[in-house]
C-alpha cells in the first residue's frame, strides 16, 4: 500500500511538472482515404486506388559495404460500401514489393507481397462511433496505441466527457510495422524486423484499453443541422500525412479568429485525459502482464501556442517505471493561406524498479525517419518546423532534428520537400536525412522520393 502511494504520489507530480504527447513517427503516409470516389450519383459504393514508387540511395554506415540502393513499390485499392447513411462496410488491400539496404540482415533484403491492410464494419452517429474488424487505430491522444488490430474500437462523446474503447489482437502479418507500411522495410540499419516481439497467431499479442477526456470549458450549443449533413466519408478511413507536428486544431488558428479585445486568459486547460491499458496474451510473447496508467492534459497558451503534459506508469514484474512527455508548439495561419507549424518536444523515463524497460508492444513511437528510435531510447527531444506554401501546387517544407540523450545518442536531421499535381491525385515527397550515432561506426546520408498516384 504504501508503494502504491509513493507510485501515485510520483505520477500526480509528473503530470504538475511535465509537458505533452507525442505522435507516432513512422507512417504510411497514404493518401487513399481522401480520393474515394462513388461509382454512382447515391454514393452508396465508393472505390480508390493509389500506387507508390520509392527510389532511394543510402551511404554506408560500415567501412567493409559500400554505398546501396533503396526501392520500395506498393498497388493499394479500397471500396467503401455506405447503408442506411451511418453505416460501412470498408475493405482495403493490394500488392507490396521492396528492397532495402542489405547492411544487416541479407535474407530480408527484399519482398514481395499481398495482403489485406483493411476490412471493417463501422457506425457513426453524432456522438458514437465504431468500428470493427481489422482496422488502423489510436486510443485518444495517448501514445500507447499506433496499431492496426482486428477487434473493436468505440468513441462515445456525454456533454463534456468523452470516452475512448479499444478491445484487439495483432499479429505480425497485418501489424503496422509488418509486410505493409510503406517505408516499413527499406532502411534495416541496427535491426530490420519490428515485429520480433508481436505474436504470429491472433490471440497471442492482446491489446484493451480505455480513456476518459474532460472538456472544463464544455458548453452545450444547439445546431439546427440535419442529418445528412453529419454524414461523411473521410473519417472512416486513416489518412497518414507526415503528421509528427500535427497539433490539435482547436489551437491552430484560434488567435486568428478570436476578437482580439476580448480578455483572454493567460493559462486555460483544454483538455484532461485519464487511461487505463493493459497488455496481454501468450507467455511467448508476454511473459508478464503489462498494466499501464497515465494523465495527460492539453493546455492553450497566449500568441497561439499550446502545451501537451502528461505521464504514463507501467506496472510490469520487475520493470516499473514512469514515462514524462512534454511538448510545446505553435501553429499559425497566415494572411495568404500558408501556414507554419513549429514543436519542442521532450520524453524522459523514470525507473521505479533499477533498470526498467518501458515497452508497451504497439506504441509504434518511433521518431525520425530512419533511425525510429522507440520508447527504449528514452530520453530524447526533438524540434520540427513546418511550413506549406500557398498555391495550386500544395508546397511544404520540413526540417526535424531529434536525438537520443544517452546511450548510443543517436542523433537524425531530415529535411522533406513536398508538392501535389493535378488536383492532389499526385504527391511527390523527397527525403534527405543525415544520422550520427555511437552504435554504427560511420555517419551517413540517406535521400529518398516518394511518389504516390491516387484516383
Amino acid at each position: 500500500m504504501k508503494r502504491t502511494l509513493q507510485i501515485l504520489t510520483i505520477v500526480f507530480g509528473l503530470f504538475l511538472i511535465t509537458s505533452t504527447t507525442a505522435k507516432a513517427q513512422m507512417d504510411c503516409r497514404s493518401m487513399l482515404g481522401a480520393h474515394l470516389t462513388s461509382f454512382k450519383k447515391d454514393g452508396a459504393l465508393s472505390w480508390a486506388i493509389e500506387g507508390t514508387m520509392a527510389p532511394g540511395l543510402m551511404t554506408s554506415p560500415f567501412p567493409q559495404k559500400e554505398k546501396t540502393m533503396l526501392n520500395g513499390g506498393m498497388m493499394l485499392g479500397a471500396l467503401d460500401f455506405q447503408f442506411k447513411k451511418k453505416n460501412h462496410f470498408y475493405i482495403e488491400g493490394g500488392y507490396k514489393n521492396w528492397k532495402n539496404s542489405e547492411f544487416v540482415d541479407d535474407t530480408m533484403s527484399s519482398s514481395r507481397h499481398i495482403g489485406i491492410r483493411q476490412l471493417f464494419y463501422s457506425y457513426s452517429s453524432d456522438n458514437t462511433k465504431i468500428k470493427i474488424g481489422l482496422h488502423e487505430t489510436r486510443l485518444g491522444d495517448f501514445f500507447l496505441i499506433d496499431e492496426r488490430m482486428v477487434g473493436l474500437s468505440v468513441d462515445h462523446s456525454i456533454g463534456a466527457f468523452s470516452l475512448n474503447f479499444r478491445l484487439g489482437s495483432v499479429n505480425q502479418n497485418f501489424a503496422r510495422m509488418g509486410k505493409f507500411c510503406a517505408n516499413r522495410h527499406l532502411y534495416g540499419i541496427l535491426n530490420p524486423d519490428y515485429t520480433e516481439k508481436i505474436g504470429k497467431s491472433l490471440g497471442e499479442t492482446n491489446l484493451t484499453g480505455f480513456v476518459i477526456n474532460w472538456d472544463p470549458h464544455f458548453t452545450k450549443t444547439v445546431e439546427n443541422k440535419t442529418e445528412d449533413e453529419f454524414e461523411t466519408t473521410d473519417e472512416f478511413h486513416v489518412n497518414h500525412d507526415f503528421n509528427e507536428f500535427g497539433s490539435s486544431e482547436e489551437f491552430s488558428e484560434e488567435n486568428d479568429t478570436e476578437d482580439n479585445n476580448k480578455a483572454k486568459p493567460f493559462f486555460v486547460i483544454k483538455n484532461i485525459g485519464l487511461i487505463f491499458y493493459d497488455e496481454f496474451g501468450s507467455e511467448k510473447y508476454i511473459p508478464d502482464n503489462k498494466f499501464y496508467t497515465g494523465l495527460l492534459v492539453d493546455i492553450g497558451l497566449p500568441f497561439g501556442f499550446f502545451m501537451q503534459t502528461g505521464g504514463v506508469y507501467q506496472n510490469m514484474k520487475d520493470n516499473d517505471a514512469i514515462v514524462y512527455i512534454a511538448k510545446l508548439g505553435n501553429s499559425k495561419t497566415w494572411g495568404n493561406a500558408s501556414n507554419t507549424k513549429l514543436s519542442v518536444a521532450y520524453i524522459g523515463k523514470y525507473n521505479i524498479d533499477n533498470n526498467a524497460i518501458f515497452q508497451p508492444l504497439f506504441s509504434n513511437l518511433f521518431i525520425g525517419e530512419v533511425m525510429r528510435m522507440d520508447a527504449p531510447d528514452f530520453p530524447i527531444w526533438q524540434v520540427a518546423l513546418k511550413h506549406r506554401f500557398p498555391g495550386k501546387l500544395k508546397l511544404h517544407v520540413a526540417v526535424k532534428a531529434v536525438g537520443q540523450i544517452e546511450l548510443a545518442k543517436t542523433n537524425e536531421q531530415d529535411l522533406e520537400v513536398g508538392i501535389k499535381l493535378f488536383n492532389n491525385h499526385i504527391k511527390m515527397t523527397g527525403i534527405l536525412s543525415h544520422v550520427s550515432s555511437n552504435a554504427i561506426p560511420n555517419d551517413f546520408i540517406m535521400a529518398r522520393l516518394e511518389v504516390r498516384v491516387a484516383f
